[in-house]
């Protein structure tokens, strides 16, 4: 069976499973959802020269620490798993156990899951100690698989190269930086981006450059980064090449003028319900969560139109549109963009 018909019959799975989710133990979360995956991916789950339960990782100050499971190759574990209960929200405080096992080995890939988040980290920052952040994170039943499947795929056992895949997870990180700092930049240009401006042999001020002179052409950079941007900076999450920022440039016939705005998750929400709520019988209903703002959308009868989910870190959207059973997913550009659906 291909990879990808194997991945989408797990996630009808998992998503069958979910109304047991409320009662269901973290041993019953590794048997029914956590080993099913790896098992997906190719890895012989009751093999334990390849799949270990239980996996010693003793660490400095306490022997007998014991990961979850670990897979072996060549006898060496290349891949840490730490699970927890579905239906438990994965945060910092369980990746502590998984922190101290990954500095016991030589292992580079260290998982944490719930059976439904997975969360895949690495030591990109300093050599073997595992980083705050996970460089691929998804949700099985929230996100849409076709995002992130071919992310997945580098982990089976047919095609996993730790090198290749620490590879593009560091241009992926490098890649994210750049959005963020662009991003920050058009909205409060930072004093280094400033004063690389006023260092330009065209720009000769004469003086050494003071902090005086950063906050006078503060405002000045912002202008000019918002003229040439359009403030239309739309990131690529998730994706398997962790393309660089896809940018699109301000078209020839319009105008960017000097009070440009700019884009906020209130603005994105604001525009998206005034485009919707011009169609007639529309209901929206926003749910509020830690890391996104997502929009349900409800047309004449409660019938469910769609959902727009907008991430708070980057002001990406996304809009899941449903028709007679059908769901069809549109990464919007821009706010403005969902006119063209709705």
């Amino acid at each position: 069976m291909p990879f990808e018909e194997a991945f989408h019959d797990y996630i009808e799975r998992v998503k069958r499973l979910k109304p047991q989710f409320s009662d269901i133990t973290e041993e019953a979360t590794k048997t029914s959802l956590v080993m099913p995956f790896f098992s997906m991916l190719g890895y012989d789950v009751f093999n334990v020269s390849e799949f270990v339960p239980e996996y010693t990782c003793d660490v400095a100050t306490k022997k007998g620490e014991k990961v979850d499971f670990a897979i072996i190759k060549d006898g060496d574990p290349i891949m840490l798993i730490e699970a927890k209960r579905a239906g438990m929200k994965l945060q910092k405080q369980q990746q502590g156990q998984l922190f101290r096992y990954f500095s016991t080995n030589r292992c580079r890939i260290a998982i944490l899951t719930n059976g439904v988040t997975y969360q895949f980290f690495s030591d990109l920052n300093a050599p073997n100690v595992m980083d705050d952040e996970p460089f691929l994170s998804f949700n099985l039943l929230e996100d849409d698989p076709n995002i992130y499947i071919s992310s997945v795929k580098q982990f089976s056992k047919e095609k996993f190269n730790v090198k290749s895949v620490i590879s593009k997870a560091v241009y992926q990180k490098y890649s994210k930086v750049v959005q963020k700092t662009l991003k920050e930049d058009l909205i409060s240009p930072s004093d280094e981006l400033v004063k690389y401006f006023l260092s330009r042999p065209e720009i000769k001020t004469g003086n050494r450059i003071t902090a005086q002179m950063i906050d006078k052409y503060r405002e000045a950079t912002q202008k000019a980064m918002q003229k040439v941007f359009g403030i239309v900076i739309q990131e690529v999450e998730h994706t398997e090449s962790a393309a660089p920022a896809a940018v699109t440039p301000p078209s020839e016939n319009k105008v960017i003028t000097e009070t440009s705005v700019p884009v906020t998750i209130e603005s994105i929400v604001e525009t998206i319900s005034q485009q919707a709520s011009a169609v007639p019988d529309v209901r929206i209903q926003q749910e509020e969560q830690a890391d996104f703002v997502r929009l349900h959308i409800f047309t004449t009868g409660n019938t469910k139109f769609g959902t727009v989910k907008i991430m708070k870190n980057d002001l990406s959207i996304q809009f899941r549109k449903m028709v007679n059973g059908l769901v069809t997913v549109y990464d919007l550009s821009s706010a403005d963009e969902f006119q063209k659906y709705i």
